[in-house]
């Protein structure tokens, strides 16, 4: 294990996330922000990113661990990236071309199929500006968030796997 590995991606990671997910909380609270599903689905990708980094902390697994967890961060920032891109995109379309789906208390028994296809399909206040700061609005600075925190697992990833190749040279000498 390399407590100092550790401690320079991960738990950084996680207090980023961690930082991100109760500003976001703060914000809905604060400015009396309803979220939208795309809203919900990118805080529970947040959730799962500090919960991946904070289980490394805990866990402190060796350098093939920390690798497993690296991809499971990256998997969680990219897929957050994805939801937020969509959120973005969905923000910039007229209100007449988006279909309303079913409020989110009715989706409980549907399909993951169907609720998955419902998310995606936009609704209307998933494309209201209810917020800005410096002219981005709430779902562009999730979205640099995610980016950055994509980065950040993706630079660990590197790292880790340019460190095992100059090891690997090093024992062939």
């Amino acid at each position: 294990m390399l407590p100092a590995r550790l401690r320079t991606f991960f738990f950084p990671a996680c207090l980023v996330a961690l930082t991100a997910l109760v500003t976001a909380f703060k914000l809905q609270d604060a400015l009396g922000l309803l979220p939208c599903l795309l809203c919900l689905t990118q805080r529970v990708l947040l959730a799962g990113y500090v919960l991946v980094c904070l289980s490394a902390v805990l866990h402190g697994p060796t350098l093939e661990g920390q690798r497993r967890y690296a991809q499971l961060a990256l998997g969680f920032a990219l897929g957050g990236a994805a939801v937020a891109a969509r959120h973005v995109w969905l923000q910039g379309v007229v209100v007449d071309d988006l279909v309303c789906p079913v409020a989110i208390d009715h989706n409980a028994g549907q399909y993951w199929n169907e609720l998955a296809r419902q998310l995606f399909s936009g609704a209307p206040d998933c494309n209201a500006l209810t917020w800005s700061f410096m002219d981005l609005t709430l779902p562009e600075w999730s979205l640099m968030a995610f980016v950055l925190l994509a980065a950040l697992a993706l630079g660990h990833l590197l790292a880790s796997r340019l460190h095992a190749l100059v090891t690997h040279d090093i024992e062939q000498r």
